[in-house]
């Protein structure tokens, strides 16, 4: 089997490669992407060789060249002889590559697809397994229908953290960025206010706005770690503050007694991972990453989960490069941005 796939060879180089794929194994799945999502985080950490990983002998498949990736949607061409429950024609969701085709090993980590539902567009269905990481975030707040929610950067995670607040019942729910195009967005899913915080002091323009010492779920999408303490001032006293973003780095001041201990302030990690394992799954509730992705899928098939102004750019696979480039340099401009394959 031919297949075309995106590898990033090495810092700020993008090349689409030919390669043959064997048949399915006995414990594997051969599926046709129709589309792929770029999950600008981890994406850009890579193309800009800045991801931790990158340097950890002990991450032996994070190193260069790297298949980016992990968001897509297609369709079910082969099963392997042991595998039961799917068949060829099957429409999925799976955290595919940024590649033509995809062998899924069952069993292992990236070895999970997940059905979508009749009439989703696989435009949609690829943005799902990223999806989850913003999800991550109101399922580690816990209960939350009625709790005023702030999302503290209004990237591709941030924006379905906010989404997921606002499907999930939160009220108000607030989007902080100070790029105009993110906050435009924002409001398009629903948001119930943004705030620029160029324009002023961002934790007084949010109490003025929900007329408290702060919101009580203060979900952190930034990816910067010096971030962390500005959300833990966005929360009210007894606030919870949910880490989504992936803080890469060492974050700096933080005084522990006055800004957390005192203000009963829970600060807890929610990787989108989380859900991989059993005692994180615990700390969800009755959730783990099946219900979560089926969950999503529903979500978006029935327009609970809104994707207005989410996507700003669908992209052949040779403009992967100039897609990360615009993400990194064009923050106005790019947001959401979807490979079709087919």
């Amino acid at each position: 089997m031919k297949a075309r796939q995106a590898v990033i060879l090495e810092p700020f180089q993008v090349s689409i490669r030919d390669v043959d794929l064997p048949d399915p194994a006995p414990n594997q799945i051969l599926i046709e992407c129709e589309a792929s999502a770029i999950s600008a985080g981890t994406e850009l950490a890579v193309y800009t060789g800045s991801h931790q990983w990158l340097k950890d002998p002990k991450m032996t498949d994070w190193k260069f060249p790297f298949r980016p990736g992990y968001s897509a949607a297609g369709r079910v061409l082969a099963v392997g002889n042991d595998i039961q429950g799917w068949r060829p024609g099957d429409r999925v969701s799976y955290p595919g590559n940024h590649a033509t085709h995809e062998l899924l090993t069952i069993g292992h980590e990236r070895g999970r697809l997940w059905k979508m539902p009749d009439h989703l567009a696989p435009a949609k269905a690829a943005l799902a397994c990223i999806a989850r990481y913003g999800l991550g975030g109101v399922l580690r707040a816990g209960l939350t229908l009625g709790r005023s929610v702030a999302v503290l950067g209004q990237g591709i995670i941030g924006q379905f953290a906010l989404r997921c607040a606002l499907a999930a019942g939160c009220n108000p729910v607030v989007a902080i960025d100070s790029v105009p195009m993110r906050r435009d967005a924002a409001l398009a899913a629903g948001a119930d206010h943004t705030i620029d915080p160029s324009a002023g002091d961002a934790r007084l323009q949010l109490r003025s706005f929900l007329n408290s010492s702060g919101a009580e779920v203060v979900i952190d999408a930034t990816g910067v770690p010096d971030a962390v303490p500005v959300a833990m001032s966005l929360a009210c006293d007894a606030g919870q503050v949910v880490v989504v973003g992936s803080p890469r780095g060492i974050a700096k001041d933080v005084n522990f007694y006055d800004d957390l201990h005192r203000r009963y302030i829970e600060v807890a990690g929610a990787h989108g991972n989380m859900l991989f394992e059993p005692p994180h799954v615990r700390l969800a509730g009755a959730w783990d990453i099946n219900k979560a992705q089926r969950w999503l899928l529903a979500a978006l098939a029935s327009g609970r989960l809104s994707t207005d102004k989410l996507v700003t750019h669908t992209i052949a696979p040779e403009g992967i490069g100039a897609a990360y480039d615009g993400l990194l340099k064009e923050k106005d401009r790019y947001l959401g941005v979807i490979v079709k394959w087919k």
